[in-house]
């Protein structure tokens, strides 16, 4: 037997100290949004349950008290029946972990914060030789909203999360000029606009959340397959642009890539015909990414017009050579431009220019 809550103190902790580090790298905006997400998971409330406006603000006062004791730490080791692990040994961590039927995660997320979760292990399976984990309910997470996580041949989905980032979805579906993919999408559910929040369709939401799930799991697939192809200069190039619009464009073409591969996400929704998750893709491919795969949008409408799954594909082949074009290109200049001054200055002049507003 595991003491889970001790445990999941000890992932809090680190991720505690992780926010402490990067909560500024959040706009005033979005760090509010998530501080509020967070408050909800840690105090055990439905989605569609509302806020005391006095407690949370009370609550944000501590956490940002906690912050400034914890900033300067070093992540700490986690320890389980008396073994004594580094934090990011994910896979020493779940060899005592998953038999007791629970997830440990831990790695690198956007700005390069360190992200940790401890969660329910809901479902494990192999895909394409990868070992994919599937988390339920969540016992500890830090301020990033990752669905999902690629750790070597090793694929986490938090489905907690992606229920999370749906809800939001649902409840501006709900508005009157919601987007016409977010619409579609969950009418291939069989939920509407005129469904209220209320736990009913909470349970419905947990079952979309889980059919979608291992959509995601393939575009982890995507871009292990990608990576793997390319090679580690790769992932030297996304480090080296950590932050600023070069940056953002890498990740932009990564995961473009990885979503356009033939082992990707939209690959395995073309395959398993399923619309919602086409719809959802849709939604979600923020405005960065539409323009590195402008192809998506027309062929998006034409689906919706008549079901003709041919089109897609033939968009994805053209994202896949548009974005494979543009990882091409960032390399190149990497290769000639590392270690100076003007490697960032070179990808926004010779890529950037004319292409992003």
């Amino acid at each position: 037997m595991i003491d889970i809550d001790a445990i999941a103190a000890q992932v809090k902790r680190n991720c505690n100290i992780s926010d402490a580090k990067f909560w500024g790298h959040y706009s005033l905006c979005g760090i509010l949004l998530r501080l509020r997400e967070l408050y909800r998971i840690e105090k055990g409330l439905r989605p569609y349950e509302k806020i005391q406006q006095d407690d949370v603000g009370a609550w944000i006062t501590d956490r940002e008290s906690l912050w400034r004791q914890l900033e300067q730490n070093a992540y700490e080791s986690i320890a389980i029946n008396g073994m004594v692990m580094d934090p990011f040994s994910v896979e020493d961590i779940n060899k005592a972990l998953n038999a007791e039927g629970f997830i440990y995660g831990a790695g690198y997320g956007l700005h390069l914060k360190p992200t940790f979760f401890l969660a329910d292990l809901h479902a494990e399976k192999t895909i394409d030789g990868f070992r994919v984990w599937i988390s339920g309910r969540e016992y500890a997470r830090d301020l990033s909203d990752n669905p999902a996580m690629l750790q070597g041949r090793n694929i986490i989905v938090r489905a907690g999360t992606i229920l999370l980032l749906l809800w939001q979805s649902f409840e501006e579906m709900r508005c009157s000029k919601a987007k016409e993919s977010l619409r579609f999408a969950y009418s291939m559910y069989g939920i509407s606009p005129e469904d209220l929040p209320s736990e009913e369709v909470y349970h419905r939401m947990h079952a979309v959340a889980q059919s979608e799930a291992e959509t995601y799991a393939y575009h982890e697939l995507g871009e292990a397959v990608e990576g793997m192809r390319i090679g580690e200069i790769w992932k030297q190039l996304l480090v080296a642009l950590s932050d600023g619009r070069a940056g953002l464009f890498a990740r932009g073409v990564k995961d473009v890539l990885a979503d356009t591969s033939e082992h990707g996400m939209l690959k395995y929704i073309i395959e398993n015909r399923k619309e919602g998750s086409l719809g959802f893709y849709m939604v979600f491919l923020g405005s960065l990414r539409k323009i590195i795969f402008p192809e998506m949008a027309g062929a998006f409408q034409a689906f919706v017009r008549t079901g003709n799954w041919t089109a897609v594909d033939q968009a994805r082949e053209a994202g896949y050579r548009r974005a494979d074009h543009f990882a091409g290109r960032l390399l190149e200049i990497y290769r000639e431009k590392n270690g100076t001054t003007t490697l960032v200055s070179s990808i926004e002049n010779e890529i950037l220019k004319g292409l992003l507003p």
